[in-house]
């Protein structure tokens, strides 16, 4: 075999491959679609002195060879070769090696689905014109662009830091500007929609499940994220103080700390938590530390998602109010609290915000209701 050319065994072909050194980084690139004859091996050869002799020359443009190679990343200068979706995969790449948790990198996936109109644009042709035309014909909201495009910016910085491009297009763009508001209308994701007394009552009166039951009950009267009540363990709770601590969340059947440094926090329990609690006590499965299981597979609940499938949608249809998702009891629990005039320091901590703010975001509009009461200092009854 000439120098540098190898033929590379599969198991039902074989490939030729060429191998050469670059910028001090020894580079092995295979020969795709080229059947292994000896004309071949010889055009090979002919290639790789080509390549050395560009090389040496300082003209070698390693995409103008190999415009699909995973070396192009390594040697960013080249004009081409890598496309926006090459960029989105090798963030997501990253992202797995940093260990991202699995709800973020599925996030990061859905936005290169949301990018395909840019998919096939070389990462050097891609031009701020060219994404303001991207949000124009979205009809997905504002909050949702504004996500996509932060993660589209992530994926570009690094080909600005490779040289490929000298500016992230994506920095010069307003979203604001070119987003058309009509297509926030109709958009009730994450929209406070609260439960009333008689709904919630409907709602526990629908469970076909005593497990449900205790489940929605404990949701109703914490506050707690459909991932932290899958996560909340026998240990976290303190029945002398009535407490339970909030450590950590379960998302796609892995355990991990708490959304925020504020989220991990020592909650007090009403009646009605300690009740649902008590009632659990008697599902308390040898073995199995956590508190709410799914009655199908008997462990801990894998996820929200679960919860959401498997009880909380058909004890919705039962009960025949209109659909809102889980996170309402959430909801729910904030607005009734502020309807009875509590502290807002005290129930920013309950929910696990960092301060009173996040209350004023979200529940302005009850604020203003209640407003008046709100200084007086209650417990949760």
């Amino acid at each position: 075999m000439p120098r540098g050319v190898t033929v590379r065994e599969h198991t039902t072909s074989k490939t030729i491959t060429i191998t050469f050194t670059y910028k001090g980084v020894l580079c092995r690139e295979p020969l795709k679609g080229l059947p292994v004859t000896a004309s071949n091996i010889k055009y090979a050869e002919r290639l790789r002195g080509e390549i050395i002799n560009n090389i040496e020359r300082n003209t070698f443009n390693y995409a103008d060879y190999f415009p699909t190679s995973q070396k192009l990343k390594t040697f960013g200068y080249s004009s081409k070769g890598l496309t926006v979706l090459n960029s989105l995969n090798n963030y997501i790449d990253l992202c797995c090696k940093r260990q991202l948790s699995p709800s973020t990198i599925n996030g990061y996936k859905k936005c290169v689905n949301a990018l395909s109109y840019l998919h096939d644009i070389f990462v050097t042709e891609l031009t701020a014109g060219i994404i303001k035309n991207w949000i124009q014909e979205q009809t997905s909201s504002l909050k949702t662009k504004r996500n996509i495009l932060s993660f589209l910016k992530s994926s570009l910085d690094d080909a600005v830091i490779d040289g490929l491009i000298p500016i992230n297009p994506v920095s010069s763009i307003s979203v604001s500007r070119y987003h058309n508001a009509e297509n926030d209308k109709n958009k009730d994701d994450y929209v406070v929609d609260p439960f009333s007394p008689n709904e919630i009552e409907l709602i526990l009166n629908s469970c076909n499940d005593e497990q449900h039951y205790n489940l929605f009950k404990f949701a109703f009267a914490t506050g707690l994220r459909s991932s932290e009540l899958c996560a909340v363990k026998w240990k976290d709770i303190d029945f002398s103080n009535a407490t339970i601590n909030i450590n950590s969340a379960r998302v796609i059947g892995i355990e991990k700390t708490t959304k925020t440094k504020a989220g991990t926090r020592t909650i007090e329990l009403n009646t009605q938590a300690l009740s649902a609690l008590s009632n659990q006590k008697k599902y308390r499965v040898l073995g199995n530390e956590y508190i709410f299981l799914d009655t199908k597979t008997k462990a801990g609940w894998a996820s929200a998602d679960a919860i959401r499938k498997k009880a909380w949608v058909p004890t919705l249809k039962r009960s025949g109010i209109r659909y809102r998702n889980p996170y309402q009891t959430r909801h729910t629990f904030a607005t009734s609290h502020i309807s009875q005039g509590v502290n807002l320091f005290w129930l920013s901590k309950q929910m696990g915000h960092k301060g009173p703010e996040m209350l004023f975001r979200h529940y302005g509009s009850y604020l203003k209701e209640y407003d008046g009461n709100t200084s007086i200092n209650k417990s949760a009854s």
